[in-house]
Order: structure tokens, then sequence, then C-alpha cells
């Protein structure tokens, strides 16, 4: 309420909120906290499966890429990459020419070390929303088709729940 304009966006809030003008500044702040924890992402019982928590389950999802449907997506907030094998590039139609020549090489979980064929750039889809994502294309056996880490989640704020299997972002 400094200014003459903050004052009228303020109460021009309130009203259309239906906040008395009358509310005291500690119930304003209060609300206003409310409002901003309204907007976080969050789980809740709801959330759960229908066996609940007992289950050990990894998260995996299913997404469009390059149209096609592809299942046994492993999400993992552990790994540093997103990964598509080989023999699942190939079964989307990709191949070394599409490719982005890569000379890294990364430590697997098992401490062994692998090199990258290459990257593959491509679009997925998830639940109607269109992400550019990088992947690095590896020659190895997995139990997923593909692996979507920490670069796809942070880039895109997504928030995990291998727990409530779900995925969750704005």
């Amino acid at each position: 309420m400094a200014s003459p304009k903050h004052r009228q966006v303020v109460l021009r809030e309130l009203n259309a909120s239906q906040v008395s003008v009358e509310i005291t500044p500690d119930e304003l702040v209060s609300l206003v906290a409310m409002a901003r924890a309204s907007k976080a992402l969050s789980f809740s019982d709801e959330d759960f499966p229908p066996e609940g928590k007992d289950h050990t389950r990894p998260l995996k999802i299913t997404l469009l890429c390059n149209k096609k449907k592809v299942s046994e997506v492993l999400v993992d907030n552990g790994s540093a990459l997103n990964v598509c094998p080989l023999n699942t590039a190939t079964t989307l139609g990709f191949g070394p020419e599409d490719f982005i020549l890569s000379e890294q090489g990364i430590l697997a979980y098992n401490g062994t070390r692998r090199g990258v064929i290459g990257t593959l750039a491509n679009e997925i889809e998830i639940g109607g929303e269109t992400f550019d994502i990088e992947f690095q294309v590896l020659d190895i056996k997995t139990s997923f088709c593909l692996l979507l880490g920490q670069p796809w989640l942070h880039k895109v704020g997504v928030i995990p729940s291998a727990l409530r299997q779900k995925l969750k972002f704005n």
C-alpha cells in the first residue's frame, strides 16, 4: 500500500478474491501464503496406486517419440543422463546418420565404463505436452526402452514419485 497504484492493484485483487478490505495484515499474509502453497506441486494420499505403498516398482511411463508409442520408459532422478539404448533408437527409425558423434564415456551403475555412440536430439510427447530432449545413445542391454534422467527432469521442472507412480509438472 506504499503507492496509490500498488494500493489500487491490491484492492482490486482482494475484491476479485472476495476478501474484505477490513482484513488484518496478519490475515492477509496468511491468505497469500495459502495461495502460493496451492500453486506448488505436491502429492497426496489420493495419488497412491491401488495397492498403496506396498510396492517396489520403479517409475515407468509411456510416451510418444518419433510418432511412435514407447512404453517401459524409466524415470530416474538419480541418473545424470537421458539414455536411449541403440535397439530402441533403431526401432524408432533412427540410424547412425541421426546421431551427433560423441567421444563421451560414462560410468555405468555397476562401475563399468561405456562409450556413447552418439547424441540423439528429438521431441517426446507426454500427457499432451511436447518436449525437446537430448538422449545419449548407448549399445547396452536394459530393462527399459528409454531413460529420462536429471537433464529432462530439471529442464521441465518435473517432480517424480516412484512411491506414488506419478509425475507432476506445471
